[in-house]
This record gives structure tokens, sequence and C-alpha cells, in this order.
């Protein structure tokens, strides 16, 4: 089967099983069949883009791939998303594992990532004011950290995404680790020991996991834990709290796109009856693990901003809040500010 012959039986196939986006799931799969192929063939990676594609309609694939292409596209038929069937997705340009254990990553997810980034200079953790309380400035928690270092931490971090892509800009320059001297801590947690998996996989094999460096250099990278929210942190103080929990109201849920609605895991999609139940228990929860001058960052849906606000306005009265909306004008990001 040529590369020509192969995309046009895939769109037929995926077409008549009425798949979203036939056309780019084929390509995408054919694609990632040809590179794993050169690769495996050479030992060297050789990615096979959308223009070498076209470049390259009589190209021949090999038995083997062929093979694998069928079968790719008889699991995209039954409307699996191409990245649990790949099992690899990019996110700010890290490539990340994913399973059905864990919510796919969204391109939008980055802009939250990015609004985190703009609060913490690369060089300086975030100097704290007036602080007289030990415990404010998080001192009996930092386990031999920096004291005046940023907390960071994510709630809900399925694959690791957003801790990961966070901590790829804090890596530190000696051993090639990201270290304390960035004077940012990142700290994640999942209530599914199974999402644990794979952000722990992730962070192993991008060099951003937990490890010790010798002599005076320590070595700091994501510390995950397990369990409900805020419940694994008894004791802790963080600076920042970033989380993309499930927003989606209960009722919506049926409606989503079959690729959603039947593969990716429901507990990261059900945010109860408005949408908005489990960050209300988290802002309810956040005020005795907050340190002064704290912010949060939510991802959130349409017409949130305004849920978000009354709740804000209910258990953090002295908070400012903001609303972001992405490209397409839709309330994304939610700050909340002390």
């Amino acid at each position: 089967m040529r590369v020509k012959e192969a995309l046009k039986w895939a769109n037929r196939q995926l077409k008549n099983n009425k798949v979203s986006e036939p056309e780019k799931s084929a390509e995408f799969l054919l694609r990632q069949v040809l590179s794993a192929g050169a690769q495996s063939h050479t030992g060297c990676g050789i990615e096979w883009d959308k223009a070498k594609l076209i470049a390259n309609p009589d190209y021949a694939l090999t038995g083997k791939q062929e093979e694998q292409f069928r079968q790719f596209i008889e699991r995209r038929k039954k409307h699996e998303p191409v990245w649990y069937i790949t099992g690899r997705i990019e996110f700010y340009g890290l490539d990340l594992e994913v399973s059905q254990d864990v919510l796919i990553p969204r391109p939008e997810t980055e802009f939250l990532v990015e609004e985190v980034l703009s609060v913490i200079p690369a060089e300086a953790g975030i100097q704290r004011k007036d602080c007289i309380d030990s415990r404010l400035c998080g001192n009996d928690s930092k386990k031999g950290g920096n004291d005046n270092a940023a907390r960071i931490l994510e709630l809900g971090t399925g694959s690791g995404a957003i801790s990961l892509a966070l901590a790829s800009q804090f890596k530190g320059k000696k051993e090639g680790f990201w270290s304390s001297q960035n004077d940012v801590e990142i700290f994640a947690s999942d209530i599914s020991s199974d999402a644990l998996k794979i952000a722990k996989r992730n962070a192993k094999r991008l060099g951003l996991d937990s490890r010790s460096g010798s002599g005076m250099t320590k070595i700091v990278g994501i510390e995950f834990r397990q369990g409900d929210l805020l419940a694994p942190w008894q004791g802790e103080m963080f600076d920042i709290i970033v989380a993309n929990l499930p927003y989606i109201p209960h009722e919506d849920l049926d409606s989503l796109a079959l690729d959603i609605h039947h593969w990716e895991p429901r507990v990261a999609l059900d945010g109860g009856k408005e949408g908005l139940e489990i960050y209300e228990r988290l802002i309810k929860q956040a005020k005795d693990y907050l340190n002064e001058n704290y912010q949060m960052f939510f991802e959130i849906g349409i017409g949130q901003g305004k849920g978000i606000r009354k709740l804000a306005e209910k258990y953090l009265p002295e908070a400012s809040v903001e609303i972001k909306k992405d490209y397409g004008d839709i309330d994304r990001i939610a700050i909340i500010k002390g």
C-alpha cells in the first residue's frame, strides 16, 4: 500500500463511521506510523510532517507499517482520540505520555501556563512583605528548600502537563536538572493513582522528577502526592495554586463529542450541577494553605467567570478576581489574588 492509497482508504473508513476530522486523523496517524518505522529502521528519528507526506504520495509502506496503520484506523473508527491511540501528545513543547487514565491536555491550557509564568521571574522567587509569622512564609514546610522560594501547587495534575511545563522553564544549568537555585518549588497531586503513575513517568523521562544532588547542590524536582484537592498537603503553605479541575456542568456531559464523552475520564470532566462544584470546595479550603500575597490560577469554561467571582466573594472576601478570555472570547482563566 502506498501513501496516497493508505490515506484514501483511511478517509473512507473514518467518514463512513462519522469520525470528526477524518482527513486530519488519517494524516496524523499515518505520519506517526511512518516516523516510528523510520526510527526503528535507522536508529534515529525521521519526522514525517505533513509536507513530507504530500511530497511522497507513492512511498510504499512496509508490511509492518501497513498493519500498524490499519490497527490505528480501526481504533479511530470507534472515535478513540488519536492521542490515546499513539499514547503521546505535545504540550508546551514537551512530549508527554497520555492514556485513558488522564485528560488530554488542550492547547488552551497553555494559556494557563503562560499566566502563571508571567508572575514568576525565571531567576527570582516571590518576595514576601511584612513576613512576621514564619508560618505565612512557609519556613516550616520547605523541608530544606530556599526559604524565599516561590511554592507552586498544582491540583488535579493528570498527566502532569501543567507542572511539567512550568518546571521545564526553571530548569537549572547544574547537572542539567531543574534546581532550587531558581527559587521555585513545584508540587502536584491528583485523586487518581493511575493518573499519577503517568505524571511521574513523564517527569522522570523529562528529567523533572524528584532527586537529590551531591555536595551543596540540592536538585529539586516535582513532588507528587495522591489525594482529593488539598487533603494531601495538610500543614503546607503555598504562594501559587494552579488548577484545571473538572468544570463541565453535569447535564452537558452527554452532549460532548463522542471522542470526549466515550473516552476521556469522567472524573476529569464532571464539574457538578453548575460546573463549579469542585472549584467551590477548593476555594473554601484554600485560605488555610495560602501564604500572604497569594495567587490562584484556574482554567474555567463558557460564562463561568461570574460564578468564580461569587465564590471568591463568599469564601475569600478580601481577594481580587480577574477573568481573562481566550482567543474565542470565552472565559478561560480566573486569577484570584490575596
